[in-house]
């Protein structure tokens, strides 16, 4: 039986509960219609979402309540599978569209939301300082890398899909393998990169390489500038309650 803090399968979504909403319903069978896609931009994207190991969630009112226990439940079905599982949250559309920086705020709000609710200090070996090449934002001691969709985006459009804000959990780990450092990895990383400049009919976005990588900071990359511009200032990620558990 699910409840309103079920993780969700596609199964879940399309079998027709009342307990979802038309909302949900409508702005997932976009995404799967895009993500599905045989031109969709990542491959890895493709291949998760006709294989079903997406998982999936979504918010409505603001109402953040459910979401730490939730991911935690989602890292632990993560852990305990072979599969490179990602998370991906659904924000209720706006009644009246917003502009970017509403949909930026919205997205560092809900993981500073998450960091002041985990119950685990922070991982061990990843800095707690944004600013530094080797931060990524973690969770019940799980390194993850989390990015966002939104119709924020007018020329970024890959990152445009439908009228909600999407937010996509990745554990680190399950780039094992398969990252920019492997031969699978670059090759996949020069495809993505061939099929964003052919759809946007822009550059690669600056902010955009390789984790670990000094040049270059996570947090920038969770939600890129909607232009050719590098991102500047500082990050929205707020260290709290972490820095007394170490």
């Amino acid at each position: 039986m699910l409840t309103p803090s079920s993780i969700l399968t596609t199964t879940d979504i399309e079998d027709g509960n009342q307990s979802i909403p038309n909302w949900f319903k409508k702005e997932y069978a976009h995404w799967k219609k895009v993500v599905s896609d045989k031109g969709f931009p990542c491959p890895y994207g493709t291949v998760a979402e006709r294989m079903g190991h997406l998982r999936y969630f979504y918010i409505e009112n603001d109402d953040f309540h459910s979401l730490p226990h939730v991911l935690r439940e989602f890292l632990k079905l993560s852990r305990g599978s072979k599969n490179r599982h990602a998370f991906v949250i659904f924000i209720k559309p706006e009644i009246l569209e917003k502009p970017f920086a509403y949909y930026e705020t919205y997205f560092w709000d809900i993981l500073n939301y998450l960091h002041e609710h985990d119950e685990v200090e922070w991982c061990k070996d990843i800095s707690i300082h944004p600013d530094d090449a080797n931060w990524e934002f973690c969770y019940d001691g799980e390194p993850i890398f989390v990015s966002a969709n939104m119709p924020g985006y007018k020329r970024r459009i890959t990152r445009n899909i439908g009228n909600s804000l999407i937010l996509i959990f990745q554990p680190r780990r399950i780039f094992s393998g398969i990252s920019y450092k492997t031969n699978r990895g670059e090759k996949a990383i020069k495809l993505i990169r061939s099929r964003v400049e052919s759809i946007e009919k822009l550059p690669f976005h600056p902010d955009l390489g390789g984790y670990g990588d000094e040049g270059y900071r996570e947090w920038k990359q969770y939600i890129i500038t909607d232009d050719t511009e590098p991102r500047s200032g500082q990050c929205p990620f707020r260290i709290t309650n972490q820095e007394s558990k170490k």
